[in-house]
């Protein structure tokens, strides 16, 4: 019976370590993305969440760890968003259109700084994220290039493997300070003409229409 109570405490114990990561990973990931990671201390985390630095550090030993467990956590929910407009897109030029809106929503939120910050100061998390383009995001739209050719929606002579590279960098054209200002574009805007560019590039005559249908916005 005692070794029952102990592990029903141990897993208690657990329960609210998982959760109060997850309260400091939200609140991190919110001045993350307004400020940038290099403006924000563990002291500006800590008063976001009205708790004290050395209450922080009990869950995190240094920012550095934060940093890399917001970016886990920010991949995480992207990879979980693209598999949902999978699920719930009627063909390859339908699921296009959804993940185009789900990134964008993402990206909005993302100060131009943080992508500056990483790439400078936080190797290990810059890492993940380039795991995450080269393994995930390349292979997700890989698959679904395939799958537009198979549905005949997509040419045959096209190149899936250099198409989805294609896709992934115009993904970060909005991060580049000089290309941002020369368009003079919002975000938003950006990547749907991005968008219906590289579903142009690809589409077949039975793909356009599909493009025509979802493109009409919805009353």
């Amino acid at each position: 019976m005692a070794t029952r109570k102990v592990s029903i405490v141990s897993r208690l114990n657990m329960v609210m370590i998982i959760d109060n990561k997850a309260r400091i990973r939200e609140a991190a990931c919110d001045l993350f993305m307004q400020l940038g990671m290099r403006r924000v201390s563990m002291d500006d985390i800590a008063q976001a969440l009205g708790m004290s630095k050395k209450t922080l550090y009990l869950y995190y030993a240094d920012k550095e760890s934060l940093v890399e467990d917001t970016v886990d956590m920010l991949l995480k929910n992207s990879s979980v968003a693209c598999e949902n407009c999978r699920k719930l897109a009627e063909n390859a030029i339908h699921e296009c259109f959804l993940v185009t809106a789900v990134l964008t929503e993402s990206m909005v939120r993302i100060n131009p700084v943080l992508i500056f910050d990483i790439q400078r100061y936080y190797p290990a998390a810059q890492k993940k994220i380039e795991k995450f383009r080269k393994e995930y995001l390349y292979k997700f739209f890989k698959t679904g290039i395939e799958t537009g050719i198979r549905q005949e929606l997509f040419k045959k002579d096209i190149n899936p493997s250099l198409i989805s590279w294609f896709r992934i960098e115009t993904l970060s054209l909005q991060f580049q300070q000089q290309f941002v200002q020369d368009i003079d574009m919002d975000v938003i805007s950006l990547q749907k003409e991005l968008s219906l560019f590289f579903l142009h590039g690809l589409a077949t005559p039975k793909g356009i229409k599909l493009i025509e249908k979802y493109k009409k916005p919805k009353i």
